[in-house]
């Protein structure tokens, strides 16, 4: 009878009966539901009651032969649309479809509207943040992200297609962001746990329109925001040394920025290693890379001041341990560094070698004791398969240095104190005798109960059944 596609409708599917319907309801959430009243196992009007106490937003259309107006009254006060007896009248029905599509549209509107405001509302606050430092609760919406950066979009004091900034951050960026407008400026706060590349939402916004674009560095922290609107403010006012650069970023000025001397840059690097801060070694590196091309020195040259960065670094490492570094392994990593073909290649390798400058300055500094961290770890997951290898992988550290650490720190082996934990914890247990013998062993990460029963009669001298036949008898 109904052309349905004509009319702005798509059948998705059909039911049996009222069970199934209610099924396919709670799975499929339909606009629009036409059922009739007599089925078997659910009838209709019970398929709509417990459809609607669900929260369910579908609309409902009561088909049936049966003309007794109490019929009609319960499936109005169930929330259904419209009752229509059989045999159906086809213009009556046409003109409940359409009053079903202007519900729908009405309702879809609000909806949009009702978004549309709040992400207004919420964009308002998290900018008053980021450019005043006015923290309210929408700020915390922030908290769960680790990664933060700010773009600034201009265009000489033009206006710029905001649309078009929403349709193509919508499409390109994975990432939460805000976008605000601020004068003849658009903001795009971008948030992520992982690194973030602006690169294609660049090259698509420049696209269209080439845009001045501001770029912050990044931030790890919520408290920390404010800091990047800033960072933009600091950048833009240095547009007017860098008049032709369109994207204006710290590498900008720091790779335009001729006053780096090679031995202002040598303590930067031992500081950014001292502190294990990764990202300052890369970028100090970096600097070393540009600060040698800009001089044009020779190649030999370049390679024995590489030497120097590198057993400056090495002299200073072994100064904060007070352990010398053995001589075959310096004269190991300054043959690479004399052996690379390129620049970029030598930088590569050396960024490499200080990450692990930087974490053994962690660690001499007691930034962080991984034995604590380990014995934190294996309190909370004894019961789990624990090895040293386990514990290699979620601390990144190599099992054999694992191994070492904890026995030199503990004066016992990791497995001994594993056990020495698990069989503790199982002594706190068999004092309820609500617990399986068996099931102990397990909960405490014994899946061999034999094991777990010599274990235990080794180290306090009775088996766990003898102990906690004691503890009942109150001994």
């Amino acid at each position: 009878m109904i052309d349905w596609k004509k009319e702005g409708f798509e059948i998705i599917d059909s039911a049996e009966n009222g069970l199934e319907g209610l099924a396919l309801i709670t799975e499929k959430m339909p606009d629009l539901v036409i059922t009739d009243i007599k089925m078997p196992g659910l009838d209709g009007l019970q398929m709509v009651k417990q459809a609607q106490e669900s929260n369910c937003q579908t609309k409902f259309i009561i088909l049936s032969g049966y003309s007794d107006f109490k019929f009609a009254q319960d499936a109005i006060t169930y929330g259904a649309v419209q009752y229509l007896l059989k045999p159906i009248d086809e213009e009556e029905l046409m003109g409940v479809l359409f009053k079903v599509k202007q519900q729908l549209a009405e309702e879809l509107k609000d909806e949009k509207t009702k978004r549309y405001v709040q992400s207004y509302i919420e964009n308002q606050q998290i900018y008053s943040y980021v450019i005043h430092g006015e923290k309210t609760e929408e700020v915390e919406k922030l908290r769960p992200y680790s990664i933060f950066k700010l773009i600034k979009l201009s265009d000489n004091g033009r206006k710029i297609n905001t649309k078009m900034i929403v349709e193509t951050c919508n499409t390109v960026l994975n990432e939460r962001h805000y976008i605000y407008t601020y004068g003849d400026s658009v903001f795009i706060l971008v948030a992520a746990n992982s690194d973030i590349t602006l690169d294609d939402l660049i090259a698509q916004i420049n696209s269209e329109n080439q845009l001045n674009v501001t770029i912050s560095s990044v931030e790890r922290t919520i408290e920390h925001v404010p800091d990047l609107y800033k960072e933009i403010k600091f950048l833009d006012s240095q547009r007017y040394f860098y008049p032709n650069k369109g994207i204006m970023t710290q590498q900008v000025l720091n790779k335009n920025n001729a006053v780096h001397t090679l031995d202002k840059l040598i303590i930067n690097l031992k500081l950014a290693i001292k502190d294990n801060r990764k990202e300052e070694i890369e970028e100090t590196i970096d600097f070393c890379v540009d600060y040698f091309q800009v001089t044009k020195q020779d190649s030999q040259i370049v390679k024995r001041e590489w030497s120097i960065i590198f057993m400056e670094c090495v002299a200073f490492l072994e100064a904060s341990m007070q352990k010398p570094i053995k001589e075959i392994e310096k004269d190991k990593l300054l043959s690479v560094i004399w052996k690379e073909s390129s620049i970029q290649q030598t930088a590569h390798f050396l960024k490499y070698v200080f990450y692990d400058f930087g974490r053994f300055f962690y660690e001499t500094n007691e930034k962080q004791d991984i034995v604590d961290e380990i014995k934190r770890y294996t309190e909370r997951n004894y019961h789990k398969n624990l090895s040293l290898k386990e514990l290699a992988q979620e601390f990144n550290y190599s099992q054999s240095y694992l191994g070492k650490k904890f026995k030199s720190d503990t004066g016992t082996s990791y497995h001994m104190y594993l056990d020495d934990l698990r069989l503790n914890k199982a002594k706190e247990l068999l004092k309820d005798s609500n617990h399986y013998i068996y099931e102990i062993a397990k909960k405490v990460g014994y899946s061999n109960y034999d094991y777990f029963h010599k274990k235990f009669k080794s180290k306090f001298n009775i088996s766990p059944k003898e102990y906690q036949k004691k503890q009942e008898e109150g001994d």
